[in-house]
């Protein structure tokens, strides 16, 4: 199989020139039709760059060139029309908060060009977002399965818990100066390991309060919690209107039958 058959693909383009390298994948995923979001899994490096990867992974503080120390997965934001502004204003949010990339943000491996447009070269977060979370509990609860209705219906997770996550994640930000004004639930990614991620910085407020008790972040807590609480209200009233409707199916049914 020659190069061109290698990279002719019916979905999304399996390459991206970031720096002076092009970068190929071997598969590329548009994960939102309504936004310009993509995770690629790039093909696997030659050993000896393997190696390297493994050791630069293991010594974190290193300073490598990223162009040529990719993570197998990464994802990539392609600049919408229209949005110059916003594309400008996430890349200088990024530079601001390099010292928690990787651990409250993605990390930032730099701007590239792909499919055409100029794009943002992030990592993959293996997590849930806020909104996944709950959209799986819907899907649950109007699975008309009684027994585990009554089980999820009466196990929410604890509202203190989630409110220390998400400001364990937005004090950070607050301390460098940027305010976060994209409260979406998918915004927030909840890893294996419990920890808040926050994504999409197109829409921050830079050079502001480091207060956490004046920020936007600070309320922003409590919105996201409000949320929740709302979305969860609703759907415990969708489980007891499944619990109903079961009951009045039981109760049409011949009896002995």
């Amino acid at each position: 199989m020659d190069n061109d058959e290698l990279l002719r693909n019916d979905g999304p383009p399996l390459e991206f020139r970031l720096g002076s390298r092009l970068v190929v994948a071997e598969k590329a995923e548009l994960l939102d039709p309504t936004r310009t979001i993509y995770r690629l899994d790039l093909k696997r490096p030659p050993l000896l760059v393997a190696l390297i990867q493994a050791v630069v992974s293991l010594c974190p503080w290193m300073n490598v060139p990223w162009p040529w120390f990719l993570p197998p997965t990464v994802i990539l934001k392609k600049r919408k029309d229209g949005w110059e502004e916003e594309f400008e204003k996430e890349k200088q949010a990024y530079d601001v908060l390099k010292p928690i990339q990787g651990t409250i943000v993605p990390q930032f491996y730099g701007e590239a060009v792909y499919d055409g447009s100029p794009t943002l070269v992030l990592s993959f977060i293996d997590g849930k977002t806020l909104f996944d979370l709950w959209r799986d509990r819907v899907q649950r609860y109007t699975a008309v399965q009684e027994a585990f209705l009554d089980e999820v219906t009466t196990s929410p997770a604890p509202e203190d818990c989630l409110r220390e996550l998400l400001e364990e994640a937005l004090r950070p930000l607050t301390s460098y100066g940027v305010h976060y004004t994209d409260t979406k639930l998918d915004n927030f990614l909840i890893k294996d390991d419990g920890r808040v991620m926050v994504v999409d910085l197109e829409q921050v407020e830079l050079d502001t309060t480091p207060i956490w008790e004046e920020s936007v972040n600070s309320a922003n807590v409590d919105s996201l919690i409000e949320t929740l609480r709302m979305m969860r209200q609703y759907s415990s009233r969708t489980a007891a209107r499944v619990r109903q409707s079961q009951q009045n199916v039981h109760s049409a049914s011949p009896v002995g039958s």
